[in-house]
């Protein structure tokens, strides 16, 4: 949910001829042209990011039906790849110079959807560890 409301800028390319730049922020991709300063939602990178962010906190909720959350986290794996997917279509394979001399980077901040692939992970295995020590003490009545 912090991805949503931050301006954490994941992409930069700049023209080296015309100083011209583009930044590319999960909510937004930013033209700062040399006439000025032009906005862009990115819209599907948004809602991709608000389903991972309800999924998570409705998966949290649902300890007591752990098979209902074991799926709700699986799910949320492919949106969460669909994430990283987003972000390499607003990024790499867009050509905001065409045919142009450039140079463009990623920041820091484009390693937060690997991070959350690591915290899908380990929430996984936390609720399979719980499934199996339930059924372990089931076997000992």
């Amino acid at each position: 949910m912090m991805l949503m409301f931050s301006d954490t800028v994941f992409y930069t390319a700049e023209n080296t001829n015309t100083n011209e730049k583009y930044s590319v922020e999960y909510d937004e991709t930013e033209i700062l042209a040399t006439d000025g300063n032009d906005k862009a939602p990115n819209t599907y990178i948004m809602v991709f990011i608000a389903a991972i962010g309800v999924l998570s906190i409705i998966g949290l909720f649902l300890f007591k039906n752990r098979k209902l959350q074991t799926a709700f986290t699986s799910v949320n794996y492919i949106f969460i790849l669909g994430l990283i997917i987003m972000m390499y279509l607003y990024s790499i394979h867009m050509n905001y110079f065409e045919n142009q001399p450039n140079t463009s980077s990623f920041s820091f901040y484009a390693v937060l959807p690997m991070a959350l692939l690591f915290f899908n992970f380990l929430a996984l295995k936390g609720v399979r560890k719980d499934e199996k020590l339930v059924r372990s003490m089931d076997r000992l009545r």
